[in-house]
């Protein structure tokens, strides 16, 4: 550790002290070993939010994630159940770098998702259509998916999301993630015939035809994580031969042809239980973001494992939180002029937290 790193950690350290249950440090599991390492609280986007609207004591948040994770928890946090205003005591939620987006989150805008509505309302009923969004969205996206009686989801509770959107409608369109639609819905037994791909950079359909749109279940928006494309079927073909006894599982993010290779797929959350499960002596291959796995490894040393892709699969914006602007920003709040503040305006996060809120009761 140099000089310089010891004097910012104790700069963040000072300003947590003063501030002690009053503000609350927030890390995403992809962050790196020395952010999460001064987070009051790591794990995947959702779960940190509900922890951050959970406490009575909290003043301030760092969110030290990527952009829709902080909007969600602006959400959460400062919009009471039944308010149709933000609470009268606004806890500001900030991000070292507010610049850290979502490339996922980016590909389904809401204005493509209402073209996508009107252009499907041209050949079938939308209301027999349950649209879903992955957590990873916008807070304008979650908005759009709540007005049409729609629902979120996460990596963790996708299988029995779609089993209630099914039970309400014949017809489903999730995004912006492609391969977790994908994966649930062949999980679930879904025809693969009945699923289409939705690409809105097509003018018409999403490059469907009135036909393949009619007799479709499942609808995908032609969406992905990028980090979750770098992993090889070659590869994991290679570590099947090479290790038959390895335990591989991948996240559901991945594409299908990666996830039938596999010994699951599974949210970030099951992926670190299915390492700490494993009986010492084991080789593990587990495919989502490197720093995750590298922090796995580091954690198990009695474990061996193995990486799926050609080279290591960092997610640059969640790098973005570093201990220099975590610091700064910080210094920002400790000072009374806060910086970086994520702030969803009323009538969307209304209607995003309805959607988020049909979530939580399913």
């Amino acid at each position: 550790m140099t000089i310089e790193t010891e004097k910012l950690i104790q700069q963040i350290q000072d300003v947590k002290r003063r501030w002690g249950s009053r503000l609350t440090i927030l890390a995403h599991y992809y962050c790196q070993d020395d952010v999460v390492a001064l987070a009051d609280f790591s794990g995947d986007s959702l779960g940190l939010s509900q922890k951050a609207a959970a406490s009575t004591e909290t003043e301030a948040i760092l969110f030290c994630g990527v952009y829709f994770m902080a909007e969600t928890a602006d959400i959460l946090v400062n919009y009471t159940e039944g308010s149709n205003q933000r609470n009268e005591k606004e806890i500001p939620v900030l991000m070292p770098d507010i610049g850290a987006g979502c490339p996922m989150a980016d590909m389904a805008s809401e204005e493509d998702a209402k073209t996508c509505k009107e252009q499907l309302s041209e050949y079938i009923d939308f209301s027999d259509v349950t649209p879903i969004t992955y957590i990873n969205s916008s807070a304008a996206t979650k908005a759009f998916v709540a007005n049409n009686n729609g629902i979120v989801c996460t990596s963790a509770n996708a299988d029995k999301i779609m089993n209630w959107a099914f039970e309400r409608t014949s017809k489903i369109l999730f995004l912006p993630d492609q391969h977790l639609g994908r994966n649930t819905a062949i999980k679930r037994g879904v025809d693969q015939n009945k699923i289409v791909l939705w690409d809105p950079l097509q003018p018409s359909l999403g490059g469907n035809t009135p036909q393949q749109i009619q007799n479709a279940q499942v609808i995908l928006w032609k969406g992905c994580c990028p980090i979750h494309q770098r992993f090889s079927v070659d590869i994991v073909k290679k570590v099947r031969e090479e290790h038959p006894d390895a335990i591989i599982w991948v996240h559901p993010e991945c594409p299908q042809e990666i996830v039938k290779l596999c010994d699951g797929a599974g949210s970030t959350t099951k992926l670190i239980q299915v390492v700490n499960d494993a009986p010492a002596g084991s080789t593990l291959a587990i495919g989502t973001e490197w720093k995750l796995v590298e922090r796995l490894r580091k954690q198990n040393p009695d474990k061996t494992f193995i990486w799926l892709g050609q080279y290591p699969s960092v997610c640059s914006n969640m790098a973005k939180s570093t201990l220099p602007k975590i610091a700064q920003v910080l210094e920002s709040l400790d000072a009374g002029k806060p910086t970086n503040q994520v702030r969803v305006d009323v009538q969307t996060a209304l209607a995003a937290r309805a959607a988020l809120k049909r979530m939580l009761e399913v």
